[in-house]
């Protein structure tokens, strides 16, 4: 575990669910402000999550592919136990806010089919678990798509860029309806992503060698927090569709990179306990946020927002930490003990 990148992932987690306070009422102007300006852009922690995905899957296999030791069915054995079950339950939870849910739109969930198909409106139940759709169709990508980056680097960075390219030159035939499913959501473009935290995985085993270790680690770390700073000023002046991914895809990677390498200041304290452990269950929250948001928020619209904002915060944690020490980590351990133990 690389624990300032945990701790990092429950920040991220947390832009997210400000992403989805759009609904909070407040009478305050500059309150107001921040909900439009700042609380709505907070889905870049996606970008984040799918790079660092690449990433940290990378890191944690790449030894196993180079001795060949890598098994593929069990790679994908782990990986389904380790989300499954909780998207699974965060999916029967979210469906009692829903009357009438069909058979085709359980089927599409169950699945986890739902991020391929241009009319997810029309089928969700649990809406963030449509990243979770795109996280099966990388899994099941990476044993194709690592040894490639691994012995094409070159190459690789020179695909990504024209791929990139090509994607957004197409952007004046795709309709506006259809802009957000393309550029945010499509799995195929959201691989870019996955593939870019892959490429940054082998920029780590090269910044991370003997002789780059006289870096001036924790000055690293301050530019890259100022980076996404200073990428996150102009942002309204620069098209939703490059913001989805693209636009963020320098300053996440930066972030991702240098706090990999866990020798500044600010590593030392995203190294703190309480920070790893909000990371460790980032994922729990993800999944439970929208729910508690939805089913909350009607009933504290007259409240102070931001004590509004707080009450739901905590209340997602507690719900948070609740789903991961007695679902997601002990069902993780037991199907791990079960199927993965030889």
């Amino acid at each position: 575990m690389i624990k300032p990148l945990t701790s990092l992932r429950f920040f991220f987690a947390f832009f997210v669910f400000l992403s989805h306070l759009q609904g909070i009422k407040s009478d305050n102007p500059i309150f107001n402000w921040f909900v439009r300006n700042i609380f709505f852009e907070g889905y870049i922690g996606v970008s984040f999550f799918f790079i660092l995905s690449g990433f940290v899957i990378s890191y944690s296999n790449d030894s196993k592919i180079s001795k060949n030791k890598f098994d593929t069915i069990r790679f994908y054995k782990a990986r389904f136990f380790r989300l499954y079950p909780l998207y699974f339950l965060t999916m029967l939870i979210c469906s009692l806010s829903i009357a009438n849910i069909n058979w085709p739109t359980w089927l599409i969930n169950i699945f986890a089919v739902q991020s391929f198909l241009p009319t997810i409106n029309d089928h969700v139940i649990n809406a963030p678990s449509w990243s979770i759709s795109n996280e099966f169709f990388f899994y099941f990508s990476f044993p194709f798509i690592f040894p490639f980056i691994n012995k094409y680097k070159i190459t690789s960075v020179l695909l990504l860029i024209s791929s990139s390219i090509l994607l957004f030159s197409l952007s004046l035939k795709v309709p506006d309806i259809y802009i957000k499913y393309v550029y945010y959501i499509n799995p195929f473009s959201r691989l870019l992503d996955f593939s870019l935290g892959i490429l940054l995985y082998h920029g780590y085993t090269y910044v991370n060698s003997e002789s780059h270790k006289k870096l001036t680690a924790s000055t690293w770390e301050y530019l890259a927090i100022l980076l996404l700073i200073v990428f996150f000023i102009p942002h309204n002046a620069i098209p939703r569709m490059y913001r989805f991914s693209v636009y963020y895809w320098i300053p996440m990677s930066a972030i991702i990179l240098i706090f990999a390498l866990e020798k500044g200041r600010v590593s030392k304290l995203l190294q703190n306990k309480i920070l790893v452990y909000l990371g460790e269950i980032s994922f729990s929250f993800y999944m439970i946020h929208l729910f508690v948001i939805i089913n909350m928020l009607p009933f504290l619209q007259h409240n102070n927002p931001i004590a509004t904002l707080f009450i739901i915060l905590i209340t997602t944690i507690f719900f948070s930490i609740i789903l991961f020490e007695f679902f997601e980590k002990p069902i993780n351990k037991f199907l791990k003990s079960k199927f993965l133990s030889s």
